[in-house]
């Protein structure tokens, strides 16, 4: 009877959402009240697969040329999703609501698994809040992918089985290629660890090809609902190619890769603060909240330093709430938390003339706020990583 009771929730959710994206008036008119721009038809992100999917199969390379979806362009996924969404039979609307809502149920039925972890009010009230949040409202309307990655980051950390830990995680890392930033939640078992993340490079290796067709197609997003290194050069680009200053075309890829250099030593300078290389006592057992905040956290950091990323891919840092809300230490909990609250909102900032400097101090409070995050996550990293792992040079 308890576990009819926890499958409610999730399923009358899911369901309504459902029932929304069978008309598209009432879609948009919905989605409209809660300040997200809706597009049709529903579920664009993943929709756009499928339209990937019709070019595929009329010869095109969809790396290159995509004329079947005209609104996203060219392809920018690994393969594995259209050989999925070929053996499904995704094209058929049917089958393509069915993998809707069962996506759809997974992920609320993911998000009450954290809302009931713990008896921590405060933990209750993150996830909630976060719920109610722009960006989770964006990734259930668009249904982007990073909603799947999500699911099967969360399955790899809370199963107890080893191979299915691997499983998921490696069915997350072709899906995506970033969630190999999370792969620190396996540090318990070296042995695992290391044979998974030789798995990973062997993955990258033969994926190499798309990959390198992925970054020509990749969008650096400068806006204020993004983050990373990636996104604050772009909008430099674009503000000095607006006001005419000395960040152009020919230079402009000199203005990333320093950015990534210096945010990549700051990384490991606030991560050096805590972790030592000395002789040390390691901690025999981790705890799920300290893999949670690894794999959410390393999944924000990695993304943070390489690449620009949509606030959609905030919802990773729900997996590190349960470590942050036993923070001892309540300045940084609660300076965290206020971060991460005005960051899943960032959506509520966006609009006006992008070059005003209006525009540029609210971007400029909001990529301050993720700046923050990055900083504590990188100190907690650190405390984390050196109670249960040792670097032996010897």
């Amino acid at each position: 009877m308890h576990k009819v009771k926890l499958l409610l929730v999730p399923l009358l959710l899911t369901t309504f959402v459902l029932y929304l994206s069978f008309h598209n008036e009432l879609w948009v008119d919905f989605w409209h009240v809660l300040n997200i721009p809706a597009v049709t038809p529903p579920f664009s992100d993943l929709d756009s697969i499928t339209q990937s999917l019709l070019s595929k199969n009329q010869g095109y390379n969809v790396y290159l040329n995509n004329p079947f979806d005209s609104v996203h362009g060219l392809y920018n996924y690994t393969s594995i999703w259209l050989l999925i969404f070929d053996f499904l039979n995704l094209e058929n609307i049917f089958y393509f609501r069915i993998f809707n809502f069962f996506i759809i149920l997974i992920y609320f039925l993911i998000l009450q698994d954290l809302l009931n972890k713990e008896k921590s009010r405060l933990l209750k009230i993150l996830i909630l809040i976060f719920f109610f949040s722009t960006s989770n409202f964006l990734i259930i309307e668009r249904l982007n992918i990073e909603i799947i990655i999500f699911s099967l980051v969360y399955l790899a950390i809370v199963c107890k089985n080893d191979l299915l830990k691997v499983f998921f995680f490696l069915l997350a890392l072709i899906g995506k290629i970033f969630p190999i930033f999370s792969i620190f939640f396996l540090i318990n078992n070296k042995k695992n660890f290391l044979l998974t993340l030789f798995l990973s490079f062997l993955c990258l290796f033969f994926l190499k090809d798309e990959l390198y067709l992925m970054m020509s197609n990749y969008i650096e997003y400068a806006r204020i609902f993004a983050y990373g290194t990636a996104s604050m050069s772009k909008a430099i680009y674009y503000y000095s190619r607006e006001y005419n200053l000395f960040i152009n075309d020919d230079n402009y890829l000199y203005l990333k890769s320093t950015l990534i250099f210096l945010f990549s030593i700051y990384a490991i300078f606030i991560f050096m603060l805590n972790y030592k290389f000395s002789e040390k006592q390691i901690k025999d057992q981790i705890t799920i909240d300290e893999t949670m905040f690894l794999s959410g956290g390393g999944i924000y950091l990695g993304t943070y330093i390489f690449s620009a990323n949509l606030d959609l891919r905030l919802v990773f840092l729900l997996l590190t709430f349960p470590l942050v809300a036993k923070f001892k230490n309540i300045s940084i909990k609660y300076i965290y938390i206020f971060s991460c609250i005005v960051s899943f909102n960032s959506f509520i900032f966006e609009g006006g003339n992008p070059y005003t400097l209006y525009y540029f101090v609210k971007a400029g409070f909001i990529y301050s706020l993720k700046f923050i995050i990055f900083t504590i996550i990188c100190f907690y990293f650190g405390k984390i990583l050196n109670n249960h792992f040792k670097i032996d040079f010897r």
